[in-house]
């Protein structure tokens, strides 16, 4: 029996990975087995030797990385993502007053960890190129931020409790996200889901690498994910496609 497709995946995709799977087994029969989790502790355990047949990461950089040490064939670009805010409804945070509410030193800021995973990279990009315009602010949200997901160290999701339960339990007024998260609480009056203004804006682009010497399965998982059918999937699942 073929063993199947291992797959490493950034836990952004934890929404849209599944439903590829599903539809890359229906239509070629290979089976696939996915693992989770913050694509640079997972470009980590590749590092240590954990085994894979596909690494899917929320950045370039990590399957560059993988790339570039001959543990991977080259990084190929499959996906694009955005950030956004989600805050608290009664905050009142709007795009116009984003640089206002951010800079209140009562706010709490929450976002993910830097290093361990991209999407805090990318939360402090935003707080950079806040700090290039507005000398002074920007460095004053990085060092409120708190990093409270996405850590080799940090709590696990309780049981029961939604995407947004780090808001909801006072730990962050606001968290900047990814969008293809957050979308999916814009119907929760608890929430609300604002845009980030645009000279801000990181440019999110999701990269994935096949395993040296890796079996046709896996190539043919990347190649689903780049076809029409697997772009559509990616960009029902609220990323934005690459063709």
């Amino acid at each position: 029996m073929t063993e199947p497709v291992r797959v490493l995946s950034a836990g952004s995709m934890r929404h849209a990975f599944p439903a590829v799977v599903s539809a890359f087994e229906q239509v070629t029969g290979i089976a696939v087995s996915l693992t989770l989790g913050p694509a640079g502790l997972l470009r980590g355990r590749i590092e240590a030797g954990e085994a894979f047949d596909l690494f899917a990461s929320a950045n370039m950089a990590h399957p560059r990385r993988l790339a570039s040490i001959g543990i991977a064939e080259d990084a190929v670009c499959f996906a694009r993502n955005r950030l956004c805010m989600l805050a608290r409804a009664d905050l009142g945070l709007t795009t116009e007053n984003f640089l206002t509410v951010l800079s209140d030193p009562s706010v709490k800021i929450g976002t993910s960890t830097p290093g361990d995973d991209p999407a805090g990279d990318y939360a402090f990009e935003v707080f950079d190129r806040i700090e290039a315009r507005h000398p002074g602010r920007g460095e004053a949200m990085k060092s409120r931020a708190r990093q409270l997901v996405g850590g080799r160290n940090s709590s696990p999701t309780p049981p029961g409790k939604g995407s947004g339960y780090l808001i909801t339990d006072g730990e962050a007024d606001l968290m900047i996200s990814y969008y293809s998260n957050a979308r999916l609480l814009e119907a929760d009056p608890a929430f609300s889901v604002v845009d980030i203004p645009g000279e801000f804006l990181p440019l999110i682009e999701y990269g994935v690498a096949v395993r040296k010497n890796a079996g046709t399965g896996a190539r043919r998982l990347r190649d689903f994910l780049l076809s029409p059918r697997g772009q559509e999937i990616l960009q029902e699942t609220g990323f934005s496609p690459i063709i």
